[in-house]
């Protein structure tokens, strides 16, 4: 009768465990990160504070909301940089224009737009190496917004950043 004399393989074994360990432990950060997704950051402006504002939008990460009030005859413009993978976007009140999105190299975007009795809503999605910009002369006084939002989970080495923003008040006399 055979015997098998050999010793087990626990440098194999304990490798393999090692192995095991690794890949869950990634597993769970990488749904933490998902689950723990930083809330956006909100801002609220008027027309004379739009540029300042809009500039601090994305210092604490990807996603954020800029609204404010406007006034008939007001002048908006605002460009945001994108160097990263899916973006959603969504412009809401008298902001609600379909922006102008460009880019250099690769990048995607849809564009919707969504008109009701009460509001418009313009949004979309965005990826890749892009500038989303938007233009406007308000035309009816209201409220607008702006919202960016991260919706892959494939992380981005810089957040989106405002290229440009200003806000050029009405010179309309008011009655």
């Amino acid at each position: 009768m055979l015997r098998d004399n050999t010793e087990p393989n626990w440098t194999a074994r304990i490798a393999l465990f090692a192995m095991v360990l690794a890949l869950v432990g990634g597993l769970w950060l990488f749904n933490k990160a998902n689950r723990d997704m930083e809330p956006p950051t909100a801002v609220a402006t008027s027309c004379s504070g739009f540029e300042a504002d809009a500039h601090k939008l994305f210092d604490k990460g990807d996603t954020a909301a800029l609204s404010g009030t406007f006034a008939p005859g007001d002048h908006v413009h605002l460009a945001i940089d994108f160097e990263g993978v899916g973006y959603s976007w969504e412009l809401t009140g008298v902001l609600a224009k379909k922006p102008d999105v460009t880019g250099s190299g690769w990048f995607t975007t849809v564009t919707r737009r969504t008109t009701s009795t009460t509001s418009t809503t313009s949004h979309g999605d965005i990826s890749g190496f892009a500038r989303l910009e938007v233009e406007l002369d308000v035309t009816t006084a209201g409220d607008g917004a702006i919202k960016i939002k991260k919706t892959s989970s494939v992380p981005s080495f810089t957040p989106p950043r405002v290229a440009s923003a200003s806000c050029n008040a009405s010179t309309r006399p008011t009655i």
